[in-house]
Formats: C-alpha cells, sequence, structure tokens
C-alpha cells in the first residue's frame, strides 16, 4: 500500500511529466490512465484540487486540465527527478557536438563555440562563463598585423590560457618595432599575475627603450581590457533567435524579459556566481526574484568546473517548461568537457 505523500508525489511526477511532453492541461482522467494507481479520475481529480490550493498546480482556464506552477516544478527537480540514461540518442548527439569543439585551442573561441553548441542542442540560451584568472600568470604576448593599422593582441598565461584582443594604432608600424614591442613587454611583465600587470603595468614600463611609443601607449590605454580575464565580459551567450523560434505562442512580455538578459550579461553572471560556480553538481534555478520571477518566469540550469583555484560555469536559459532530467545530464557533460578544455591547455 502506498501512502497519501506517495499518492500525490506520483501525481505531480504525472503532471510534470506530461506537461514536459505535450505542454497541454493534464487531466485526473489522463493522470488515472498513466499513473497506475488504480484510483478513479474523481479520486485523482480531488487529489489534484488539493495540489492546486497548496499552490503546486494552476487551473489555467476552463477545461479540466492543470499544470504545474513554479513551486511544483522546484518540488519535481527536488525530490522527484529521475536521471537520464547516458544512451540517449539526444545526448549522445550532444556529446558528439560538444567534444567536437574541444579542437579549438584559444580560449574566447572555445567558450563562444561551447554557447553555440549548447544552444543548438537544446534549443535554449547557453552560456559558458570562464574561470576567473585575476591569479594567473602572464607568460608572454604577442602583437600580429592585421593589416593597415590594425593589430591583433595575443595574451597567453603560464596555464595555458590565450586570449586574443584587436587594437588600432594611429598609423602603420614596421614590423620590427611592432615585434621588439611585444618582446619588451613580455620580458617585462613575465612572471607577474594578470592583477598585478592591471594594477602596476604603467611603473613597470617606466623608462622602457625601443618598442614603438604609441603602440605601447594603445596597450596602456586598454590594459584593464586586454588583461581582463574575469567578470561578465568572459560571459559568451548564445541563442537568443534560436530560443525564440522554437518557442511556441512566446508571448511579447516573454520575448521582452528574454532580450533584456540577454542584453545584461551582468545578471546572467550574478545568477552564476550565487548558484553554480562553487559546485560542480547541477543546479536548476526556477523563477525567483529579479528578472527570474514575475510573469513568465525563467529557469537556469547550471553547473561550475573548476581549474586549480579559477572557477567558471555553463548553463541553459529558458522557460520553466523544459526537459529538466535530459538538460541536467547534458549540462553535467558540457561542465566536464570544459574544464578538461582548461585542464589541458
Amino acid at each position: 500500500m502506498i501512502n497519501q505523500q506517495e499518492r500525490r508525489d506520483i501525481i505531480i511526477e504525472a503532471v510534470v511529466s506530461s506537461f514536459l511532453e505535450t505542454g497541454e492541461p493534464v487531466s485526473s482522467a489522463h493522470v488515472a490512465e498513466m499513473s497506475y494507481l488504480g484510483l478513479s479520475s474523481a479520486t485523482i481529480r480531488n487529489i489534484m484540487k488539493e495540489l492546486e490550493k497548496e499552490g503546486y498546480l494552476a487551473h489555467p482556464h476552463t477545461s479540466a486540465g492543470r499544470i504545474p506552477t513554479v513551486e511544483c516544478y522546484r518540488y519535481y527537480v527536488k525530490h522527484l527527478m529521475h536521471g537520464v540514461d547516458p544512451s540517449d540518442v539526444e545526448l549522445q548527439d550532444a556529446k558528439r557536438l560538444l567534444e567536437s569543439v574541444m579542437r579549438e585551442k584559444d580560449a574566447e573561441i572555445f567558450m563562444s563555440h561551447i554557447a553555440k553548441a549548447l544552444s543548438e542542442v537544446t534549443d535554449l540560451i547557453g552560456v559558458v562563463m570562464s574561470p576567473s584568472f585575476e591569479s594567473g600568470i602572464f607568460d608572454r604576448l604577442e602583437i600580429v598585423a592585421m593589416g593597415g593599422s590594425r593589430y591583433l593582441v595575443i595574451i597567453s598565461l603560464n596555464n595555458g590560457i590565450v586570449k586574443t584582443i584587436n587594437l588600432t594604432v594611429d598609423r602603420v608600424l614596421p614590423r620590427t618595432r611592432v615585434d621588439e614591442t611585444a618582446r619588451l613587454l613580455s620580458g617585462r611583465l613575465h612572471g607577474l599575475t594578470v592583477a598585478e600587470i592591471k594594477r602596476s603595468i604603467g611603473e613597470r614600463l617606466k623608462g622602457l627603450s625601443g618598442g614603438d611609443r604609441s603602440l605601447f601607449d594603445v596597450i596602456l590605454d586598454n590594459r584593464n581590457e586586454i588583461f581582463n580575464f574575469t567578470g561578465d565580459n568572459n560571459l559568451h551567450v548564445a541563442g537568443l533567435s534560436r530560443l525564440l523560434a522554437h518557442s511556441e505562442s512566446v508571448p511579447i512580455d516573454y520575448t521582452l524579459k528574454l532580450v533584456d538578459l540577454f542584453e545584461h550579461k551582468s545578471k546572467i553572471a550574478h545568477s552564476l556566481n550565487l548558484m553554480s560556480i562553487d559546485d560542480i553538481d547541477v543546479k536548476i534555478h526556477i523563477g525567483g526574484s529579479g528578472v527570474w520571477g514575475s510573469a513568465p518566469e525563467l529557469t537556469m540550469v547550471s553547473a561550475g568546473f573548476r581549474l586549480d583555484d579559477a572557477k567558471g560555469a555553463v548553463a541553459v536559459i529558458g522557460p520553466t517548461r523544459i526537459h529538466y532530467p535530459k538538460l541536467s545530464a547534458i549540462i553535467k557533460y558540457t561542465a566536464q568537457i570544459t574544464g578538461l578544455f582548461f585542464s589541458n591547455n
């Protein structure tokens, strides 16, 4: 014999599973058919009414069906959600796509591709936050001419992390002067942490002879951006158009909320820091305060990864009606892949 709480849990799981699959309100008759409780539709309907009073189910219109609320999703995720078989076809497709990104060597390109891959395999917004490398040790700086007065600055840390940034100088510089500038900068800054460089690069370059003064000045003026290895500038977000294109009858307020979130990465970075960045386990944030709450609510499924003392995270963002078990498996695997990339580079 199952007790009253177990019956309620079976009904909640049946409603959530059915609604995630179809997007249609779930009737008591359908729950009776799929739950194998041996209860009549009338009995199940009474339990569903109780769950509605308690805030777990909602009655969207005059139909007999009900849909899960944010509280219901939270309860389902915490107490009832089952894992996904790793042999699941869609998960295997996600693995193949994510592993193909591992060929990248540049961290910025890698993170951008991971965010896009997450969006592609989930039809949601994909997010990657790189580890914070303020304590990373500077190895070398290279400057590559891009044509005209445009130059590509390549910053390498001793843990293999590489960052690139485009700069423009007021004139075309001789190749020998550019190379000498890069060599002098590498020699003067080698062995310092990123934080030390941003704080003291001006003092450390005083009295430096050789190289090109105008190039030095451009690098000094842009030092905070060039040596920025933390914050929402290292947050890669992709897939807004894909999510909106694959969402059925997206309400205008939902669209506006997603656009606002997409354009204000600091909100995503803040939530990731609170949710996932200290833990490799999958975390699921459903509704709540700020941009995540108030109708229509948003959901973020995330997981953190580590590289020594540095921390990063991957996530997907979308509506509350998403396949939580499958997404949890994909996000967990993506966090492992991303952590492996940073460990091996």
